[in-house]
């Protein structure tokens, strides 16, 4: 927004007095100082993009589900199996990856984001766990190679999860810490 000192009236009375009343006189305004505007909640937050970490976050738990049916349907009972780790993280980063894409429209959202994105990390650190020690057991078991490459690719996944998760993490306990200094 831009401001001036004097009035638009005072300049428009000004004018209609020097150029009499038969002539029209046109005026443009000019700003003599530029007033900054107001800076809206979670700024500093908004501007390294939740929304596309969300997105990732989104893309990668509807993989990690995918290829959790698909390893459930095809594989042994094991660790991985039991605890439905590729299912249960592929749900927990798609609700996360929503939340983190919600939180440009309602500021509110912010502390259930955070919350939320804890509780994927540390599901997540027990399931890569659990799919490395799935990975390092599979092999005095004779399973098929395809499986083996499912839950590798699930491992993948996962860890870009964590990464992903951990950046925004970061990003998120900034702004709460900004936003409780300033309350």
């Amino acid at each position: 927004m831009a401001c001036a000192s004097p009035s638009m009236m005072e300049m428009i009375e000004r004018d209609e007095e020097e150029g009499g009343p038969g002539q029209t006189l046109i005026t443009q305004y000019q700003p003599t100082e530029l007033i900054p505007a107001k800076r809206l909640p979670l700024h500093n937050l908004l501007q390294k993009q939740p929304g596309a970490m969300g997105v990732v976050q989104i893309v990668s738990g509807i993989t990690s589900f995918g290829l959790g049916v698909v390893l459930a349907a095809k594989s042994t009972l094991t660790l991985t199996i039991l605890f439905r780790v590729p299912i249960l993280t592929g749900l927990l980063f798609f609700i996360s990856g929503m939340l983190s894409s919600l939180m440009h429209k309602f500021a509110r959202l912010l502390p259930v984001c955070f919350a939320v994105n804890i509780g994927c990390l540390c599901v997540a650190g027990v399931g890569i766990l659990l799919l490395i020690a799935d990975l390092s057991l599979q092999s005095s078991q004779m399973e098929s190679q395809m499986i083996s490459h499912v839950k590798a690719l699930i491992l993948c996944v996962t860890v870009l999860d964590v990464i992903i998760t951990g950046i925004l993490l970061f990003y998120l306990r900034k702004e709460l810490l900004s936003t409780r200094k300033k309350s």
